[in-house]
């Protein structure tokens, strides 16, 4: 049945006979099989075999007499040897002659290194900006010390607000910045070899093992914070070596000694960005990480972040970061936290950030090869941006979350605001000048909305009259009409009963940019201004020395009297007795509410909000002053 399908010989007859067969039928009415019928059918079926069969010595004869001779075989060249030497070895052998080669290709490569010093051995790299001290225990880094200058030679990340402080030390000695774990012999209490090189810009370290494996690590030093990491696992055995799924930690972040954090606003954070799923802002969770059992340390892969390989990972507290990215994303991350056993609710001591990679088989007389770019220093936009790999988005200008359909916004205007405060800065060298500039600044750019609103307003306050004797004439017979009427009353007047509220709403988000930058930005530390010591804390007079409150912070309290005075010169659409004293309980509500929230926060941001305030009643007394002259 099958050949007559092929060579199209397949009639209706011999289908229907051979699926009558098959079913155990006969396929002839009178339910006999005939016999002649039956040999012809035979005979059609062993055509094709015959053809098939025939065709085998003709397709032999024209390969060889055609084909061969065309296309002859490949034939290994003997080889020469000498009659003393010994007859040529075993294909297996030969076979093997190629990995013999690699290995000692590979041996060339191992480092000659005796055995690991007990002692911990110390090298130090520097620029002009950092200054590096690595260590021989963990093969890392020990600490780094932020030594950059301004233009008048004072150093720009002093340790303490103190006239010749020390420069900013982050200290790892606890742990090893950019040790390993996982690995046997290069861990982050393991002792490694150490070497500086000649031109004094890198340190190598190195450790063999007696299978003929070996580690070799590169460190090296550019001219900002940003330095490059390359590690070989070096094969020089005869056989594969199976790396374990091993890790790499950065550095410990804590707290700064004079670090206090405010209520809901995390300081120690670590960051993972991949390009396809963006930024994510771990310290913000890590109360949540910690979940209710409340260890009192934490060594775990976020939610959503298993098998996830990511760009680059960061450890970072408010001022300082560290950045750790593989030049290929071939990583998973994870979160180090300890958290401090004293206080209530979860306040963490450290973070760390971890790579973790799979496990890795590296061929005998072959290696593995990891390289990292690793950025340690201060979180400051205009150097992680030239940095490069999207490392700017640990300052936490984007917006993410339930809010980040908001980021089109927002994180354009931080980015204008900090530039436009470094700019302010540029012209007048104060921090509060600047942020009084700034301040000016966002006033003007609002001051159409607000003239508005505020126009709006004083006419509410003109038709108070017709109003009220519209309630008197439809508030109890006909309320549906007694809107419609007062709507139709505004529409005439051209009143915008929401006018007052639009300002306050527009600027709520300038508010909340204004606030993540000031809370990050570098810039702010230790810039006195006036009285205040630290733009970027709350003020803290008389730390220690104030009952219930524990300081005296005198910015949030101008800040409240000034809004109870704006709010006394702005003109009310209070109609009815108890709308007044709605009015009148909000113009002292409101103020102490703001005090409540203000406190403690950076008091670069309650200087924002007060100059606000108060240029906001310069304004209205400025308008109060034109009408006295016009109905004079």
């Amino acid at each position: 049945m099958v050949w007559s399908s092929v060579f199209g010989s397949d009639s209706k007859e011999s289908v229907n006979a051979t699926r009558s067969i098959r079913a155990g039928t006969t396929p002839f009415p009178d339910g006999k099989t005939n016999c002649e019928e039956r040999k012809q059918m035979n005979k059609k079926d062993l055509i094709p075999i015959v053809l098939l069969v025939l065709t085998i010595p003709l397709w032999i004869f024209i390969d060889r007499t055609f084909i061969a001779p065309k296309y002859p075989a490949k034939v290994k060249a003997p080889i020469e040897q000498p009659a003393s030497e010994a007859p040529a070895e075993a294909p297996g052998a030969t076979e093997a002659a190629p990995l013999e080669q690699a290995v000692e290709a590979v041996k060339a490569e191992v480092p000659e290194v005796a055995t690991p010093p007990a002692e911990e051995v110390l090298a130090i790299l520097e620029n002009e900006k950092i200054k590096l001290e690595f260590t021989s225990i963990g093969g890392g880094i020990k600490s780094a010390t932020l030594i950059a200058k301004d233009e008048d030679g004072e150093i720009l990340y002093p340790e303490l607000n103190e006239k010749d402080s020390p420069p900013v030390v982050l200290d790892f000695s606890d742990s090893t910045a950019l040790a390993y774990e996982g690995l046997a012999g290069i861990g982050a209490k393991e002792s490694v070899n150490i070497q500086t090189s000649e031109d004094g810009k890198s340190v190598v370290f190195s450790k063999a093992w007696k299978d003929g494996t070996a580690f070799q690590r590169t460190i090296t030093i550019g001219d900002d914070y940003l330095l490059t990491v390359n590690d070989r696992f070096i094969n020089s055995g005869a056989t594969p070596w199976n790396l374990p799924g091993i890790r790499i930690l950065t550095g410990f972040m804590k707290n700064p000694a004079d670090m206090k954090a405010m209520r809901g606003v995390s300081i120690l954070g670590v960051d993972s960005y991949t390009p396809a799923g963006g930024i994510n802002f771990w310290g913000r969770k890590l109360h949540k990480l910690y979940g209710k059992a409340k260890p009192l340390s934490i060594d775990m892969v976020p939610p959503d972040m298993n098998g996830v390989k990511v760009d680059w990972v960061s450890a970072k507290n408010k001022f300082f970061t560290q950045i750790l990215r593989p030049e290929e994303p071939i990583a998973t991350m994870a979160v180090l936290s300890t958290r401090e056993t004293e206080g209530k609710g979860i306040i963490p001591r450290n973070v760390a950030a971890v790579l973790e990679f799979k496990p890795e088989v590296v061929a005998a007389g072959s290696n593995h090869e990891v390289a990292y770019s690793y950025y340690i220093g201060p979180k400051k936009y205009s150097v992680l941006q030239d940095s490069g790999y999207a490392m700017e988005k640990v300052m936490e200008f984007e917006t993410i979350g339930a809010f980040s359909f908001m980021n089109w916004m927002m994180e354009p205007a931080r980015k204008f605001l900090l530039w436009t405060l470094n700019k302010c800065h540029a012209v007048i060298p104060s921090y509060g000048i600047a942020i009084i500039l700034l301040t000016v600044l966002i006033r003007v750019l609002f001051w159409p909305l607000t003239h508005k609103s505020t126009e709006s307003m004083r006419r509410m306050q003109e038709i108070q009259p017709e109003i009220k004797a519209l309630q008197a004439k439809y508030s109890k017979s006909n309320p549906q009409k007694l809107q419609q009427e007062t709507m139709k009353l505004y529409k005439e007047k051209k009143v915008n009963p929401m006018g007052g509220c639009l300002p306050m709403f527009v600027q709520i988000p300038v508010f909340i940019a204004l606030f993540t930058v000031l809370r990050n930005a570098i810039e702010l530390r230790y810039a006195g201004f006036l009285w205040i010591a630290d733009l970027s804390t709350a003020e803290n007079l008389f730390a220690g020395q104030v009952p219930f409150i524990g300081s005296l912070n005198i910015l949030p309290i101008v800040m409240s009297a000034s809004m109870i005075w704006q709010q006394k010169m702005t003109p009310t659409a209070a109609t009815t007795p108890e709308q007044q004293q709605q009015q009148k309980m909000m113009m002292f509500m409101m103020p102490i509410m703001m005090l409540f929230f203000f406190y403690k926060m950076p008091s670069g941001l309650v200087l924002y909000w007060t100059t606000s305030n108060l240029l906001m009643i310069a304004q209205t007394s400025l308008r109060n002053v034109k009408k006295k002259k016009a109905e004079a």
